[in-house]
């Protein structure tokens, strides 16, 4: 009896490990694309002396953690400081993060990226980003590409702190926990489907009934292997 127990123990075990590992590994290949605006076929006003280059965007997903923008380097080549500000919108007060970095640092042909710790609860908020280079000449200063046709929705470029018509050429990138990915699969899966097929709660209904069926399958086969098992013995 007590052999009929440990084989059940154990072909149960390895059956949930076996599935265990099946949910996590499809779970972890989900990815979020990051968002944003590709356009870059102008540039803003080069960012001298005072002028601030900003973006309002709303995240469309938990998890913000980096920041792309495009930039055009300055005409001279020169170190000057390049700051980027991160807030929670383009009135608030306090930056979430400040960065600073040298305009020799800017690539034309790659993005200038900026990472901070993942902002688990981004998703739906208002977020604003800008540039500046303080005390910088405008033949030193450099510039952020930008797209005056550009309507990225819900998003503005921002000048000074007056919204312009388009958007800075940026993307937003997101990096999401084991359940934000569950979430995500299960909307993926619900996504424009009908009736049921459409409902959250069908799927999780679905996947215990066949954790249920598959387990009682096994408890059944480990009941064969156990019996035969006495009558050898």
């Amino acid at each position: 009896m007590k052999r009929r127990y440990l084989i059940l123990a154990l072909i149960t075990a390895a059956w949930a490990i076996a599935l265990a590992a099946v949910a996590k590994n499809a779970i972890d290949r989900l990815n979020v694309p990051p968002w944003g605006n590709p356009m870059a076929d102008s540039t803003s006003a080069p960012l001298a002396g005072d002028t601030r280059v900003g973006q309002a965007f709303v995240a469309p997903m938990d998890g913000l953690y980096r920041i792309e923008v495009v930039l055009v380097p300055a005409p001279e080549d020169t170190d000057r400081p390049l700051i980027l500000h991160l807030t929670a919108g383009p009135t608030a007060q306090e930056d979430l993060y400040t960065a600073e970095f040298s305009t020799t640092e800017i690539d034309p042909a790659t993005a200038l990226g900026f990472e901070f710790g993942p902002i688990r609860d981004s998703k739906g908020r208002e977020f604003f980003f800008y540039l500046e280079s303080p005390g910088t000449d405008l033949e030193e200063a450099p510039s952020v590409r930008f797209s005056p046709n550009s309507t990225l929705e819900p998003a503005d470029a921002y000048l000074n702190g007056e919204p312009l018509a388009g958007d800075l050429a940026f993307h937003s990138f997101y990096t999401l926990r084991t359940r934000d990915k569950v979430g995500l699969l299960l909307s993926r899966m619900t996504e424009d489907r009908p009736y049921l097929m459409g409902s959250e709660a069908f799927y999780l209904v679905l996947a215990a009934a066949y954790v249920l069926v598959l387990g009682a399958f096994l408890y059944k086969l480990g009941s064969q292997v156990a019996g035969e098992e006495d009558k050898d013995s």
